[in-house]
């Protein structure tokens, strides 16, 4: 098995600047992105493992695979149900035997967690959640191990995500096919990359068409469905409520659907909702009025993540490789197809 003094070697740099990049501090020394990359590429190619991992997989049995998933702990940690049960189908699929460690950590701070868990060995590792500082730290580090990124996409890691800005567009296209062209935006903090590219591509299309939705019309709210209900009874007594709604998730649309009862709005009468379906299905075909919206597989999302690392694992595949998924479009009663209204 390789050591360190092997790459050392094979690069023609000291066994302390391998330790060093290696460790995932190669840019905070000021050692050179091609001197990193070149030490990152031997490495792989001689399929170095670190000593306190490499010790537990000489110590592993045959077809018995530890796999992490790393997943943010703010309010998405609600939809975690959702993928730990498609990822638990595809193991009961596998023919072996798959460890599976949720691993939380605070958004922004994963070089944090990953560093803190670097002496645990895995054989692959599935992240979720990631910020734009997350990515970027990702993009500079190595992980001596198969990664799979959940709805996220990288020229670096292999991932398992869907076109995110064409979701956005979708929801666009059904407002606009119904004649609705007031529309506005109920949207999570920016710091939530996927979020962004689904308003985007919701804005793009709305604007394309000649109806620009005003930034009057785009109202920030936190991660909870009290925020949404001060946010459209705001809309409300302001009289700037518009005819369609985009909520950027179902905990946003779960409140205004709330606010609106309490205000005596009428659903889809007075204004239309549609949203991003991540909670479990039969929260939102149960509502009143059941919610119109792009529901979000995670479930399946789940289920090809394990399923491309145990196949990167084996080298079945190699990285990076990309699996697309669709969202699912489900018409209910708060924004119904012109022909059902």
């Amino acid at each position: 098995m390789a050591t360190i003094k092997d790459i050392a070697k094979e690069a023609g740099v000291s066994i302390a600047t391998v330790s060093i990049v290696l460790n995932g501090k190669g840019r905070e020394r000021k050692i050179s992105q091609e001197t990193q990359d070149r030490i990152h590429l031997i490495a792989s190619e001689l399929n170095y493992v670190p000593n306190q991992s490499a010790k537990k997989l000489r110590a592993a049995q045959k077809d018995s695979y530890a796999i992490a998933f790393f997943w943010a702990t703010d309010f998405r940690i609600n939809y975690l149900a959702r993928i730990t049960l498609g990822i638990q189908q595809e193991v009961m699929k596998q023919n072996k035997v798959v460890h599976l460690t949720v691993v939380p950590y605070k958004v922004d701070q994963l070089q944090q967690q990953l560093e803190t868990s670097q002496d645990e060995f895995f054989n692959g590792i599935i992240i979720a959640n990631m910020s734009n500082k997350d990515m970027e730290y990702l993009n500079e580090t190595h992980i001596p191990c198969p990664v799979v990124l959940f709805n996220r996409e990288s020229p670096k890691y292999s991932s398992v995500t869907m076109d995110n800005y064409e979701i956005g567009c979708k929801v666009a296209h059904h407002f606009l096919k119904k004649g609705i062209y007031e529309a506005g935006v109920l949207t999570h903090d920016t710091t939530f990359p996927i979020m962004r590219m689904w308003m985007q591509g919701f804005l793009d299309t709305f604007a394309q068409a000649g109806h620009p939705v005003s930034d009057d019309n785009i109202v920030l709210c936190n991660t909870s469905s009290a925020s949404a209900i001060e946010a459209t009874k705001k809309l409300h007594a302001q009289g700037r409520l518009p005819k369609a709604m985009f909520c950027e998730s179902d905990v946003l649309a779960h409140g205004m659907l709330y606010a609106c009862h309490q205000l005596q709005v009428s659903i889809p009468e007075d204004v239309e909702i549609f949203t991003i379906g991540i909670n479990m299905a039969e929260l939102n075909d149960y509502a009143i009025p059941s919610l119109s919206r792009i529901d979000i597989p995670m479930g399946e999302i789940g289920e090809e993540s394990l399923h491309l690392v145990v196949d990167l694992i084996e080298k079945k595949k190699t990285n990076p490789s990309v699996v697309f998924v669709d969202g699912i479009e489900i018409i209910g009663d708060s924004s119904p197809m012109a022909a059902d209204k």
